[in-house]
């Protein structure tokens, strides 16, 4: 049989050192460059299993993540929590192989010991900030999200993160247990709560909103203390972000949505639609008994319709006008049938007497409201001549120099 020789890492380290001494070195020098060398020879390895760890991550694990059914995996990989949880990788083989590979330098193994344990917590920090926002896109996904926004729950959980890798940091340096910090953190307590106090006040602002369904994404609010009329964008852990109707956008802190008032529409939508409630003036001077010229006139056009004198009001030409305005507002889609719906007088005045219209849309958003709006009275005013009636207006420029 052949015998062979194992060569081990001691073997490789003496023949290097004997190659530095050769080239001039000096005996300590060599003994250092060879120690560090080999810690040397780790860190690449470490790099080299960290390279091979994300290549995986950005071509195996991503198509398993493309071909899977589920969305969350999609934002956990969005978020790089993968990417990121592979950087402990390097620094735990680092941290394993410190203390054989340079055994004789045990200052210099716990000061990369130190700096080591700190990279460890800033990756945890990464990670768990990762993970914190693949959880709120995910949760995004539902319908639930716009009802229980949960940004305000996730910006306090950055926050403890933080303050947790802030004491593990601390204590790291200081080479003390984290349990005596947090013990210590008693006296600053008041300190923390006056440096928080807009994330504290903002986060149970965020819990009373939430579970009262006080705010939603995409509700139309009014605050005219803070110049904010228009829909709510954004509910986070310190302000409310509301885009008005000129498309400005009023930041408002989250605290004030519980300790001042403010008005919600979102209601008017789920009760039935936006409510119209207009009026017009009616020339007093106009308003007569609907002569048979009237109605003839009226059923001509397809404007009239029997009714009895009790229901129109003796046969005035405003009461058969109130009939046809209602008989026209039930023929309209867009009018909520199942909701209130009259046509009414309001107390005469100097300007005539007020008609008004009561009732609620179907389509609940603003501009299809005012469309609808505008249709209606743009008939109203063209039809009022047929029942010989006529909008009160006050006499204008052109119209006096007439009169004279």
């Amino acid at each position: 049989m052949v015998n062979t020789t194992a060569i081990n890492v001691e073997s490789v380290g003496s023949g290097f050192r004997a190659l530095l001494l050769k080239w001039g070195f000096g005996d300590t020098a060599a003994r250092h460059i060879v120690d560090f060398s080999s810690l040397f020879i780790v860190f690449l390895i470490s790099v080299v299993v960290y390279q091979v760890a994300k290549l995986l991550i950005n071509r195996v694990l991503k198509r398993m993540v493309e071909q899977s059914e589920n969305k969350w995996d999609d934002h956990l990989y969005e978020q790089k929590v993968f990417t990121r949880l592979a950087l402990m990788l390097p620094l735990i083989i680092i941290q394993v192989s410190l203390a054989p590979t340079i055994s004789d330098y045990p200052h210099a193994v716990n000061i990369l010991n130190t700096i080591l344990k700190l990279l460890e917590v800033g990756v945890f920090l990464l990670v768990g900030v990762s993970f914190l926002n693949a959880i709120y896109k995910i949760y995004g996904d539902y319908e639930l999200a716009t009802a229980k926004p949960i940004k305000g729950y996730v910006q306090i959980g950055k926050i403890i993160l933080f303050i947790i890798a802030g004491i593990i940091a601390i204590s790291v340096l200081i080479g003390q247990s984290p349990l005596s910090l947090l013990a210590g953190l008693g006296a600053m307590s008041a300190v923390l709560m006056l440096i928080f106090k807009d994330s504290l006040l903002g986060f149970v602002a965020g819990v009373q909103l939430s579970n009262n369904k006080m705010l939603h994404i995409g509700d139309w609010i009014t605050m005219p203390k803070y110049n904010a009329d228009g829909t709510v964008l954004d509910i986070s852990l310190v302000t409310v972000k509301i885009r008005n109707f000129d498309n400005s956008v009023s930041c408002v802190p989250t605290y004030v949505m519980i300790s001042d008032s403010f008005q919600n529409w979102r209601s008017m939508g789920e009760a039935g639609g936006r409510r119209l409630k207009r009026s017009l003036n009616i020339d007093v001077m106009t308003i007569c008994f609907a002569c048979e010229e009237i109605i003839a006139n009226l059923k001509k056009k397809g404007f009239y319709r029997e009714v009895s004198l009790a229901e129109t009001g003796a046969m005035t030409n405003l009461g058969l006008f109130r009939r046809y305005l209602y008989d026209f507002l039930k023929s309209n889609p867009l009018i909520n049938q199942d909701s209130t719906l009259m046509v009414r007088h309001l107390p005469a005045g100097d300007t005539g007497l007020p008609i008004e219209i009561y009732a609620f849309y179907n389509p609940p958003d603003w501009e299809n409201a005012e469309n609808t709006t505008a249709a209606i009275f743009e008939n109203i005013y063209a039809v009022l001549p047929e029942f010989g009636l006529a909008a009160f207006q006050r006499p204008s420029g052109t119209a006096t120099k007439v009169m004279t």
